[in-house]
């Protein structure tokens, strides 16, 4: 496992943080027989790849260290998108903060996202009641408005039931296994 933290190490110093946290998250206690393996042994196959060698601490070693520079040009791509990955999870895990301080501290803002769900509900069953049992007696571009506006609240209410229920279980699956390796990111 030395040899993953040497690799992590060395990837680091060659400006590549993100790679770096992730393939150490091989040898990171607990971590490092689960998710975080998992996704640190995902991250070492992808740098093996783009280096052109084995996905071996050893191998990932000596090819970033016989040019750094290449290794960074290289790998530029996956770290970008590591990087990318870890704003989004610092900021969901920011978000979720907000949400937490709110509620200790017995804000009513804390019933927005209620309040919200609550209101676009109501104008989900009064446009699909205006549209349904009472279309004859809308005038035709009134009809059309309001079918504009009934489209947009569905779009509305499925946002405010992806926000309840979570979008997907992948995306909640995947979302897990990067924070439990990028220490930036926050934790749930």
């Amino acid at each position: 496992m030395d040899g993953w933290m040497q690799a992590a190490g060395q990837l680091a110093q060659a400006g590549l943080p993100s790679l770096g946290s992730l393939i150490g998250g091989i040898a990171g206690g607990p971590l490092g027989s689960g998710i975080g393996g998992a996704v640190g042994r995902g991250a070492a196959a992808a740098i093996g790849a783009a280096l052109g060698v084995p996905a071996t601490p050893e191998a990932i070693t000596q090819a970033v260290a016989a040019d750094p520079v290449v290794a960074q040009a290289k790998l530029a791509g996956i770290e970008a998108d590591a990087k990318v990955q870890a704003d989004y999870l610092a900021d969901v895990a920011n978000a979720r903060t907000m949400q937490l301080g709110l509620v200790q501290t017995h804000s009513w803002v804390q019933n927005m996202p209620a309040i919200v769900t609550l209101l676009i509900f109501t104008a989900w069953i009064t446009l699909t009641i205006a549209l349904y049992f009472v279309q004859a007696e809308i005038p035709e571009r009134v009809y059309q408005l309001l079918s504009q506006a009934y489209g947009a609240a569905n779009l509305a209410l499925g946002t405010a039931i992806a926000f309840w229920l979570g979008s997907s279980r992948s995306s909640q699956i995947k979302d897990n296994q990067i924070t439990a390796l990028l220490p930036g990111a926050g934790r749930r």
